[in-house]
This record gives structure tokens, sequence and C-alpha cells, in this order.
């Protein structure tokens, strides 16, 4: 009888848990985009924002970094005062013993997940980490130990109407990512703090890069998890979710069952479609094709263009003019889903996808809806920007 009670349950069968239809996706032993033996794990020192604050990429970008910090824009300060103290929480002990519920992985695998879509994620996986995801060296300098075999991945859209009504490049580029990333850190510090009660280890990876909390590069992650594959911005795209998500993870000693990687023709799309390269306001987005670069293949993102931008950009916060632009970006209602359906069945219909997006401009802003005042911090006195 028990048996067959846990055979009509949630978490001994395939039955859909998130809202989102990521059963149907076309699973794969590899990713679509090459990854070697020869990827060398990136120093945390060396990453963009690094750069970026060191004056790598120049006195004015590093300048821009400093007054990033604090937050220029009264709502994103006030956001990262919030992620600020979700990233004070100091994690509990792992419980002396494993608690007692079914140790089968496929079960807590589905449990976890359940756990994540009770907190409002769109999107969880699970996979593998591989070794060559952990940063080598953390901001001081310090060695990376790579900890953990398995990671929980949590995915959350970025709020849509407010990208529609921005330019992509103004005031609301900062809000639209800490929204996510504020929610992202209170659902991995919970999954993190219930795993461990559990009687598991487990170590959450979530927010910007001004709060240290990460010791893993999360596209690799999200490949293995099945989540996304390469876009030519360079970086993950998922089909449902287009660009306009943020991550995060909870790298955990918990056994677990790994998803795999997915292929949703995204591969030949971008390598025809050069709308969000046309829509970049760095011209950071390669128009070409890919290359190997670390001993993977993208299409390699001018990391340097993309970040002095952000830095030095007097009309608004962060850039989000790639994530806007993306015809996969688009809401899951029924018109884009349908769309969707198709490109993702048949090559034949992206040609015709890529123009019909291009005409629509997708790049245009919606100043009719739009919410926020546009305003910045100089000292600690509002103005108004135009």
């Amino acid at each position: 009888m028990m048996e067959s009670r846990q055979s009509n349950n949630v978490l001994y069968t395939n039955e859909q848990l998130s809202r989102l239809p990521l059963e149907q996706l076309k699973c794969v032993d590899k990713p679509t985009s090459v990854i070697t033996d020869a990827v060398q794990r990136v120093d945390l020192r060396d990453t963009a924002y690094g750069l970026a604050a060191r004056g790598e990429y120049g006195a004015a970008v590093q300048k821009g970094v400093q007054q990033s910090l604090p937050g220029k824009y009264p709502l994103s300060a006030a956001q990262k005062d919030v992620i600020d103290h979700i990233a004070l929480i100091q994690s509990n002990a792992t419980a002396e013993k494993i608690a007692p519920i079914p140790q089968d992985p496929a079960v807590l695998t589905r449990h976890i997940k359940s756990v994540g879509y009770f907190m409002k994620a769109d999107v969880m996986g699970a996979c593998k980490v591989p070794r060559s995801a952990y940063y080598s060296h953390d901001k001081q300098g310090n060695p990376i130990e790579c900890r953990y075999e398995n990671a929980i991945i949590i995915v959350m859209r970025k709020e849509w109407n407010a990208m529609r009504a921005s330019r992509g490049f103004d005031w609301i580029g900062d809000p639209l990512s800490f929204q996510a990333y504020a929610h992202l850190g209170l659902v991995a510090e919970t999954i993190a703090d219930y795993i461990r009660r559990l009687g598991w280890d487990a170590a959450p990876q979530y927010g910007p890069s001004f709060v240290n909390k990460y010791v893993v590069l999360l596209p690799p992650l999200l490949i293995a998890a099945g989540i996304g594959e390469v876009s030519r911005a360079g970086i993950i795209l998922n089909p449902f979710l287009g660009l306009a998500f943020k991550a995060a993870a909870v790298l955990t000693d918990m056994p677990i069952v790994s998803d795999k990687p997915i292929d949703f023709g995204l591969q030949n799309f971008c390598g025809a479609c050069k709308i969000c390269a046309e829509n970049c306001s760095s011209h950071a987005i390669s128009t070409g094709d890919k290359v190997m670069y670390n001993g993977y293949e993208t299409w390699k993102l001018n990391t340097q263009r993309c970040a002095s931008f952000n830095f030095t950009n007097k009309r608004g916060t962060m850039c989000n003019r790639c994530v806007k632009s993306c015809p996969w970006s688009n809401p899951t209602a029924l018109p884009h889903n349908l769309i969707r359906a198709l490109v993702m069945r048949s090559r034949l219909t992206h040609p015709i996808a890529i123009r019909a997006a291009g005409a629509l401009k997708p790049g245009n802003a919606h100043p009719e809806d739009k919410w926020w005042f546009d305003m910045e911090y100089v000292g600690d006195q509002i103005e108004i920007r135009s």
C-alpha cells in the first residue's frame, strides 16, 4: 500500500513541477556548444568587475565602479541595502544526523526543486559541479577549494513590464537585476539552511559582484543543469525566459540526480540572428561566428566594452539592451509560446521568426508604461536627470 501511494506522489513521478513546460525540452548528453578539458579556472579578481574595479579599464571606469557600489540611483541603493543585509546571514552548523527521510537521490532532488518552486522560483535545476566551474582564487587572492560536487540551481525572471517600458540602459537597469538578486538571496539562503538541517552541508551562491557569495561561475552550471544554451550575447539563454533572468545556486553534498543539457535549436537561431548585437549600446556583442575561448565555444562578449559602458553610463545604471531586445525574452503568453514551439521544432522557421522579431523593433521603449523617475545621487543629494 505504501509503495502504491508513493508511486502516485509527485516526488516519485515525472510530473511537471514548474509552471513552465521544462519537461518538454529535448535533453542531450553533451552541451550544444563545445566544452573541452582545456577549460582553465578563472581568478575572481580577473572578472570584468574585478578588472574594472582595480583600474584595468581606465580611471573613468574605475571611478564609475566606486560610484556604483553605494548605489547611484535611490531605488537600487535601497535594494542594495537589503541584499547586503541578506549576505550577512551566518550559516548554521550542519545537523549531526541525516533526517529520517527517503535517501533516494531522485526523490531528494525533486523535493528540493519543489521547495524552490514553493518559494516562487521560475526554474529549478540540478547538476554536478565541474571542477573548472570553481573560481581559482577569491577577491583577496586566497585559493578556492573545490569542496562540493553537486549544485541546485535557482532561476528567477526579471520583471518584464519594466523592461519593456525602459530604453534598456536607463535608471531602472540596476533595480531590474537587484529585484531578482534579493529574492534569489532569500531563497538560496533558505534552501541551504534547510539542507543543512536535514544533515547535508550546503553553501548558497548568489548576488551581484559586490556580494562576496560566489565561489563558482554560474554559466557552466546553467548549461549542465539544462537551464539554457549559450547565446550570441555570450550569456545563457532559457527558451521560456530568454535572457531576462538571474540565477543563484546552492552547492551541496546532498545526493542528487543531475539534469541534462538541453537543445532547443538556439545555436542555429543565434547564428542567424543578430538583433542583440545590433541593439547593444556598447557594441560589445559579436556579429561574427563562435570562437574557442578558454577551452569552450562561444560568441565572445567584449567584456571591457560592456563593463566600461555600464560603469560610465551617464543616462542610467546597468545596461539591459541585449536582454530587452532578445526575441526569446518575450513573455510566456500564448502568441509568443506558439512561436517558441514552432522555432524549437523546426529550423526552417528561424529566418521568418528573426525577420518578424526585428520588424517589431524590440529595443524600442514604451514611455507610456514608465513608472520610475530619472534621478541620481550626487553626493548625498538626489538630482533629477533627463
